[in-house]
Parts: C-alpha cells; structure tokens; sequence
C-alpha cells in the first residue's frame, strides 16, 4: 500500500509542477536541420555567403529577397523578405568542424518574425533549401540533411522553387 501512496504522490507532483511551468511555445514559424558535408567548412560557409549575396534584389535578382546580415567566423546571419517585405525571416547557419574526419556540420535555422505566422506552410524551409540548392552544396560530397516535421514547421510537405 505504502508505494501506491508514493507512486501517487510522485504523479501528482509532476504533474502539478507541469502545469505551474508551462513548456515555453514558440509564437512563431521556424525552421531548423541540420547538415553535414564532406567539406571544410570554409568553403560551405564561402558558397552560403555567395549564394546570399547572388540572391539579393540589388544585385539583379527580383525575385530573390536575402540580405547578408554577418559573416564572422563560423556564424552566417541573414535575413529573407518576402515580395513587398509582408514577412521577415531571420536565417542563421552555425558552421562546425567535426572532430574526426574534418567535414563541415551546420545548423541551418530560419524564423519568421510576424507574431502571427505560426503556420508558414513551407516558408523558412524553402528559405534553407533554396539557398542549399542554388549554391550547389546539396550535390557536394557527403551531403546529408537531418531534420522532422517537429523541427521544421512545414517540412513534410515543402514545394521549393529554386
């Protein structure tokens, strides 16, 4: 009887402490994966950088709304607009070297900062593989992308248009 009681307790205890701190939510669209490449990461992060700047509507491209934000050591920060700037999204690519065989690991991650645009249908996904595809490194040797549903929002059913 007495580990019913502890048992009950234990539940009860969980369970209350889930509900006196929620799990944080976000209120926004995002997009996370993660690649590996069979590259040094300089030249993933040096053709990320050109693809973004070819992609900006300065440079000749009206249809391609990217902004390189910064490019200092292993981090690319960016930023994608869509047609007339109703939606901003944040892109970030964290570059890292992996230990054992010296290829490129990089976490890709685009947000949408509109409050409203939880569902973005495929959005920040398309924002990624864009860029991934149009710079040639989903060909590069060792290519390999990891991501779900869970982790970006839209994935499971993303139409990209390079």
């Amino acid at each position: 009887m007495r580990p019913l009681l502890l048992a009950s307790a234990l539940i009860a205890g969980l369970c209350g402490s889930l509900v006196a701190s929620p799990v944080p939510v976000p209120y926004f669209a995002f997009c996370r994966t993660l690649w590996l490449f069979g590259l040094p990461c300089a030249d993933v992060g040096s053709k990320l950088v050109q693809q973004i700047r070819a992609f900006n509507p300065m440079n000749g491209c009206e249809k391609c709304h990217y902004i390189l934000i910064s490019a200092i050591n292993d981090t690319i920060e960016a930023q994608h607009s869509t047609l007339g700037n109703l939606k901003v999204e944040n892109i970030e690519f964290d570059l890292q070297t992996t230990i054992l065989t010296g290829s490129c690991r990089v976490t890709a991650q685009s947000s949408s900062l509109a409050f409203s645009s939880h569902l973005d249908s495929d959005l920040n996904y398309c924002n990624l593989y864009d860029l991934l595809t149009a710079s040639g490194l989903n060909l590069a040797p060792g290519f390999m992308e990891m991501t779900s549903e869970w982790s970006c929002l839209g994935y499971e059913f993303a139409t990209c248009n390079t």
